[in-house]
């Protein structure tokens, strides 16, 4: 983990206020592993004061991609970056994506869930038989797919609230029936808490080892403020930022 002053290489919008920011950062992409997030710093401004987390979309130093939907002030002011603005980031921060040989694998994205995900399918392609199913409110939530054609999925499955893309519903209506069909052995999910609940109880007694990204409002990163604490099944609570943000499935008490 480290601070350094990172550079924007472009900040490109996708529609629906959601950008793709490439930044220049050589002390940190060469770290980053699929899973692990960054805090980002908006330089200039009291507000907001603390740094923000955000899943790390993939690293290739000494250049690094996050994806980002503006829906603060935070993000509304990155949302102007443009090549050449420079701010501070920290990372890269968590743990990272279990390493998996030989197996067949669903990853399961719903909405901004979909950063962490696109990094993890790049991470198991090489070495295993890798399924998407993303899901969003609409056709306008749904990114990133264009940069999917070349990093090894052998097949998507889109859902949309909405019916305006793929299937009409939600991403967890079909994960049973993939995992059955597929012959899944592992998956690997993130987005809203709610469709991780439900993916949990969708799951059930398939057989499949569960592996989940969580995201949560932290302001540090690290463990020392106790903002991104989650309860676990046994009772306990764990911090989402230093001791996730990956965790098993089962582990959290939805």
């Amino acid at each position: 983990m480290m601070e350094e002053k990172c550079v924007v290489i472009e900040n490109v919008p996708l529609g629906g206020r959601y950008f793709r920011l490439k930044v220049q950062a050589p002390g940190i992409s060469p770290q980053a592993k699929a899973g692990n997030f960054v805090m980002v710093g908006v330089p200039g401004v009291r507000d907001p004061l603390l740094k923000r987390p955000f899943g790390i979309v993939k690293a290739e130093p000494p250049f690094l991609w996050l994806y980002y939907q503006v829906v603060g002030r935070g993000t509304t002011l990155m949302s102007a970056w443009r090549s050449g603005q420079e701010f501070y980031m920290v990372g890269p921060l968590g743990n990272s994506f279990p390493a998996l040989k030989r197996k067949n694998i669903l990853l399961v994205a719903g909405g901004r869930g979909i950063a962490p995900i696109f990094f993890g399918i790049q991470y198991y392609a090489p070495a295993n038989m890798v399924l998407l199913a993303y899901g969003a409110k609409s056709a306008a939530d749904l990114n990133l797919l264009e940069d999917m054609s070349d990093i090894g999925t052998e097949g998507i499955y889109l859902f949309t609230d909405d019916g305006s893309r793929g299937q009409k519903g939600l991403v967890t209506s079909r994960v049973r029936a993939i995992i059955r069909e597929r012959k899944i052995e592992v998956t690997v999910s993130c987005g809203p808490q709610a469709m991780l609940a439900q993916l949990a109880r969708e799951i059930g007694e398939s057989g499949t080892d569960n592996y989940v990204s969580l995201e949560a409002l932290m302001g540090c990163g690290f463990g020392i403020c106790h903002s991104c604490v989650v309860k676990t099944r046994s009772g306990d609570y764990r911090h989402v930022c230093s001791d996730g943000p990956i965790f098993k499935l089962e582990e959290i008490a939805w």
